[in-house]
């Protein structure tokens, strides 16, 4: 009699296999089973063993079919295989799975017996490398059982079950006639001669040919056929008789010019359609229409700017930002982690997107380790949250990543958030990438086409700026000294010892003064120049403000060190200034003419995408006439190569929708 039983087989490794996607997964463990029946049962011809499949980010892999193939051998290593199946489609949920081996492929009795009592199985997932085998030891064999068993009976072994080879040395064949071998008539030594009785003339015709014709008195079965409840077809033989024949194209008709044949109508006619039928090709097939010249899927990756160090032992945890554009409807949203941690097991990662929905990526996987490195939900499933809710809908907005370090080390901080990412497949209706060189041969006269083709080429430097004067001297300050017209300062304080960093950060109160725009077409740029009759009064002042918006895209801190001419005066505290981001970068407080340069070094900071750029001009010394009034000039101007960026720089224009204070 037969027991359950079950061996487990466990391995204490995992073993890292693709299964043709950009993943990395795992075989956590596998078990095999054999269960069999009493001895009067049939003995089942199939082994069940089981599996989990586990990525190494600590989650299941993604639910699915996985192509799997088993392997059985005689050796540990080497040798040929005994026997194969697969690939077979496995069904995967939570990362577990069972099979019975020889449901495909049957574990036959010739099988068991070329093991010889021992065996190994061995499993390949895909077109990975065959996984080590490991030992059947005894519980595959309980299988041999149903060739004993074929022999649970009495008085059934019959010489159809015996080997003739056993009886062959008793058989002595040499002593035999040839007939008792060949079963021959002719080989019949002595037989009577039967030609004597074999009377074939008295036979009728019949019993040669066995033709119904050669049948004397046979009767007419013309009487018996019902003809008339056949079909026309079945008496005429002619294919016009036949009924439901299909519809045949009435050969030698046309479509006509610039059409071709799709199909065939109910009468055989011919459909036709334009030559190239707009509304049978696929959204995203233009790429393959133009042979990979044109192109309308876009992937735009919107990364994180600098690394995120993780506060130790904190339940806050640290964050990250990324402002996702607005690039269209997503085809596909991905996010992309690289994070190191001196125990990833303590870990929890928790992503919120631009509506504030929250996503958890990882929660104390279980498991050790140095750092996680994958995407979600492809390959790595998230733990909650579903972020195929994203196709279809555009992302735009601000994406945040929390990630919370739940154990002591140090209490400051324990590894960082190397970098993540948002990646956004596209299909666009507003835009197309040509991939190769654009002739034109004749004039574009498409205005909207032109447009979008200037959009294109590169930009000139674009910056924003104005002048004004802060005192009136026949009655007061300018605007009643309302700061909120001129930069956030009031007009009286210009002309006393004010500089660029004291402009506000508002971008409404930026937004209400800077509104002249200025271009550098080269790589230079004369901003303002005039010269002009003024009053002898200190008070009396005309100040140029220039913003520039700057962007850096290196993730690292850049050094702009233009070279300008400019004016200032000292004396009466109409001074020239540089401000970065609100902080002081550069003052001159002497006298100057616009024949005085200067070339400071500005740092551009890497930490914040967008930086604010303001020069700040005074006017230059009073020259008196008459003792009266005198003359005085407003002047600056950039020298060839002062707007030519670093790598990693570019002027934007964005001050009409740009928010927030100077760190926007």
């Amino acid at each position: 009699m037969y027991q359950n039983r079950r061996v487990r087989w466990s391995r204490a490794q995992k073993r890292p296999w693709q299964l043709g996607i950009p993943a990395t997964l795992g075989v956590a463990a596998l078990c095999l089973a054999v269960w069999a029946g009493a001895a009067q049962a049939a003995v089942p011809s199939v082994t069940q063993i089981e599996g989990v499949l586990a990525s190494t980010g600590g989650g299941p892999v993604s639910d699915g079919a996985y192509a799997m193939t088993f392997v059985l051998y005689k050796d540990a290593q080497g040798g040929a295989a005994v026997w194969t199946e697969g690939p077979v489609d496995v069904a995967v949920v939570n990362g577990s799975f069972s099979h019975d081996l020889g449901t495909s492929t049957p574990l036959t009795q010739d099988v068991l017996k070329a093991l010889a009592g021992q065996g190994f199985l061995a499993m390949q997932i895909g077109s990975d490398p065959e996984l080590p085998r490991k030992s059947l030891r005894s519980a595959l064999f309980a299988l041999r059982a149903s060739a004993a068993e074929s022999l649970d009976c009495s008085g059934c072994i019959t010489a159809a079950q015996l080997d003739a080879g056993i009886l062959q040395p008793y058989a002595k064949s040499a002593s035999l006639a040839t007939v008792a071998t060949t079963g021959k008539y002719a080989d019949l030594q002595g037989g009577p001669d039967l030609m004597a009785y074999a009377k074939t003339a008295s036979l009728a015709t019949v019993a040669s040919t066995g033709a119904y014709a050669d049948v004397d008195g046979a009767p007419d079965t013309s009487v018996f056929a019902k003809t008339a409840s056949l079909s026309k077809v079945a008496t005429s033989d002619k294919y016009t008789d036949l009924t439901d024949t299909p519809t045949l194209a009435k050969l030698g008709a046309t479509c006509g010019t610039g059409l071709v044949i799709k199909g065939l109508k109910a009468d055989g006619s011919y459909e036709c359609v334009q030559s190239m039928d707009p509304t049978g090709l696929p959204s995203d097939g233009i790429d393959e229409l133009s042979n990979g010249l044109i192109w309308n899927q876009f992937t735009d990756v919107f990364s994180s700017s600098a690394a995120l160090p993780i506060p130790d032992n904190n339940p806050i945890g640290g964050f990250s930002e990324i402002v996702v554009g607005d690039v269209g409807l997503a085809q596909k949203l991905t996010v992309s982690l690289e994070l190191a941690n001196s125990d990833i097991s303590n870990v929890q990662v928790s992503l919120f997107d631009s509506a504030n929905q929250q996503y958890v990526l990882y929660n104390k996987g279980g498991k050790k380790g140095d750092g996680i490195k994958t995407s979600y939900p492809d390959p790595t499933k998230t733990i909650s949250g579903d972020l195929t809710y994203w196709v279809g809908k555009n992302p735009k907005g601000t994406w945040r990543l929390q990630v919370i370090d739940t154990s002591f080390l140090n209490n400051t901080t324990d590894g960082q958030v190397v970098a993540w990412s948002v990646n956004l497949q596209t299909l666009s209706s507003k835009k197309i990438l040509i991939k190769g060189d654009l002739i034109v041969e004749g004039t574009l006269v498409n205005a909207a086409l032109s447009s979008q083709i200037a959009a294109a080429l590169p930009k000139p430097a674009t910056y924003r700026w104005n002048v004004f004067s802060n005192y009136d001297p026949q009655c007061c300050w300018m605007f009643g000294d309302d700061g909120n017209l001129a930069m956030g300062v009031a007009p009286s304080s210009w002309s006393n010892g004010y500089y660029a960093h004291n402009i506000s950060a508002d971008k409404n109160i930026q937004r209400n003064f800077f509104i002249k725009r200025g271009y550098a077409y080269g790589n230079g740029a004369m901003v303002y120049s005039d010269y002009w009759d003024s009053w002898n009064d200190s008070n009396v002042a005309r100040s140029l403000a220039v913003l520039f918006r700057i962007k850096n895209t290196s993730g690292a801190a850049k050094t702009w060190s233009p070279t300008f001419n400019f004016t200032a005066y000292g004396g009466w505290s109409d001074y020239s200034s540089i401000a970065v981001n609100g902080q002081n970068a550069w003052t001159y407080t002497s006298n100057c003419y616009s024949n005085t340069t200067a070339q400071p070094s500005l740092t551009i900071p890497g930490t914040q995408p967008v930086s604010t750029v303001i020069f700040f001009i005074g006017s230059s010394p009073n020259w008196v006439w008459r003792n009266l009034h005198g003359f005085r000039e407003l002047a600056l101007a950039f020298k060839a190569g002062a707007m030519t960026l670093p790598a990693g720089l570019q002027f934007v224009d964005d001050l009409d929708t740009a928010t927030g204070s100077w760190d926007q």
